[in-house]
């Protein structure tokens, strides 16, 4: 004997709508998402970094987000140094040496404040109507 079902549903064709609008914006949005991620990691490295000189903080830097694929990425910290010196400066005032004693920021920061970047990440895809799930 036969048996006759019906499925319907509801709310799935306005689901695939957001679903393509979100595709055409992905790339855009990803790249605005990773931006304020970086800005409060930023604000977080300068915030805890040495302020004796302010060489390192004047270096200090979030770049535009970059693209490999499907990759995107951004740097953030000594990206682009004004000498050689600052790039040493900076190694040494994260790790210490012999002579000098570590003065971390750049871990810290990952430690402290990456749940903050991810919030405002996830914020601006929300916002974007992108449907990032929790």
């Amino acid at each position: 004997m036969p048996i006759k079902t019906r499925l319907e549903t509801k709310g799935f064709s306005e689901y695939l709508e957001r679903l393509a609008k979100a595709g055409r914006n992905i790339d855009r949005v990803s790249d605005e998402a990773l931006k304020a991620g970086g800005e409060i990691l930023l604000l977080g490295m300068v915030t805890r970094a040495p302020h004796d000189t302010y060489n390192l903080i004047r270096s200090l830097d979030v770049d535009d987000p970059k693209r490999d694929g499907n990759f995107h990425f951004i740097e953030v910290g000594v990206i682009r140094p004004v000498n050689a010196d600052v790039p040493r400066y900076a190694n040494v005032q994260e790790f210490g040496s012999a002579h000098t004693p570590a003065c971390p920021y750049i871990r810290p920061t990952l430690d402290g404040d990456m749940s903050k970047a991810r919030a405002e990440m996830k914020r601006v895809f929300v916002a974007a109507e992108v449907g990032i799930e929790e």
